[in-house]
């Protein structure tokens, strides 16, 4: 019902899926010429690296120029590197180049999400935010999950790594026009005279922010061992069956966030998930592992929905951003972390053991940081 919103989590989409054909068409190409796994993992990884490393600077610029400016500006930018990329890919540049290109792509891209969890702010009234931020982030993961599908679909069609980039090319292009169609005021002007550092000030200092950021990021990194997990273990099965878990958990999760002690729900969530995690550890991949892993994906995702309102509501309107851009940066190297994790403690203690170590650990400190604060709606107040 709200236009703004549509236009840009419209924006957002279509640039999120250019950015990933984007990425997985220079694994393509780094294979079709080198014929090395290892170079095309490596290349693909790198495509990654920007969002850990770069999102919290990206929450400044978010900050400090319209919203849906930035949106269309990034697609825009990430669309003419695309055409470069076909460019380079049709006169033969080096490896190298092609390489350059998709990390400069994601470099623009970290500032995608930070300003549409800020717009999302400006376009929605507060009661609002649990149903617009379960939107928001079932789109992101049904995005991240669908991305290696619809690569599949086109090179089925005969496209190779210029004509998928030249798709994604098309894709950041509309995604461009649709933020471009639904301008934002700037932020206000106090903006300006915040330090850039005002994203980690806030989850530093401030404790109704860093608990809930400390849930997202403990989250995020079980989530990450888990993907390795389900690769060691083959679990094709139980991956399906973690997606439909997240899926379905969208027809609840704005309700869930929506009520009056949301921080009550986000631990509950993330007990949940990882009390299914350790079930899963324990059963292995049985009919009570299938379910286990299910109500692990709808756990994750209300959780992540659950942290994304607090946080909303927790920073000054002129800030979310850049709080969203530490809120990125953190979740996505906890997730590198967590998948770094797997193989050397998979190793000594077996995949099921392990996985009930790292999420009973996880539990451990989810109780121990965050049972004793309270972080519900009504013990809430902006924070500059």
């Amino acid at each position: 019902a709200v236009r703004p919103l549509r236009l840009l989590l419209a924006s957002h989409a279509l640039a999120t899926t250019g950015q990933l054909l984007l990425t997985l068409a220079l694994g393509l190409a780094v294979l079709d010429r080198s014929g090395s796994a290892p170079g095309t993992s490596l290349s693909v990884a790198l495509g990654l690296v920007p969002y850990a490393v770069c999102s919290g600077a990206a929450g400044v610029v978010a900050d400090r120029w319209s919203r849906s400016a930035v949106l269309a500006g990034s697609a825009a930018v990430r669309c003419g590197l695309a055409a470069g990329f076909v460019l380079a890919m049709a006169t033969g540049a080096p490896t190298w180049l092609l390489v350059a290109v998709v990390v400069a792509s994601s470099v623009a891209a970290t500032v995608g999400y930070p300003a549409l969890a800020a717009a999302t702010v400006q376009c929605v009234p507060d009661r609002e935010l649990p149903p617009a931020n379960a939107l928001v982030t079932g789109a992101e993961n049904a995005l991240w999950i669908a991305a290696p599908g619809i690569l599949g679909a086109l090179t089925l069609l005969g496209l190779g790594p210029a004509g998928v980039t030249a798709v994604a090319s098309l894709l950041l292009a509309t995604g461009a026009l649709c933020a471009y169609a639904a301008p934002l005021p700037h932020p206000s002007a106090a903006t300006s005279a915040t330090t850039p550092f005002a994203g980690v000030l806030l989850v530093v200092r401030i404790a109704r922010v860093r608990r809930p950021m400390l849930v997202a990021i403990l989250s995020n990194l079980l989530y990450g061992y888990l993907v390795v997990h389900l690769i060691l273990v083959s679990g094709s099965s139980l991956n399906a069956a973690f997606a439909a878990g997240a899926f379905m958990a969208l027809a609840f999760a704005h309700r869930l966030a929506g009520t009056v002690r949301p921080s009550r729900m986000l631990v509950g969530a993330m007990a949940a998930f990882a009390g299914a995690v350790g079930v899963l550890g324990l059963t292995g991949a049985g009919a009570a592992g299938m379910f286990a892993i299910a109500l692990a994906g709808a756990a994750s995702l209300v959780s992540e929905v659950l942290a994304v309102t607090l946080l909303q509501r927790a920073a000054a309107e002129e800030v979310v951003a850049r709080l969203f851009g530490v809120y990125d940066q953190l979740n996505v190297g906890a997730i590198a972390l967590g998948s770094m994790l797997a193989g050397p403690l998979t190793t000594p203690l077996g995949a099921g053991a392990a996985l009930v170590v790292v999420a009973v650990t996880c539990l451990v400190i989810v109780s121990v940081a965050v049972a004793r604060v309270s972080l519900d709606r009504v013990a809430l107040a902006r924070v500059p």
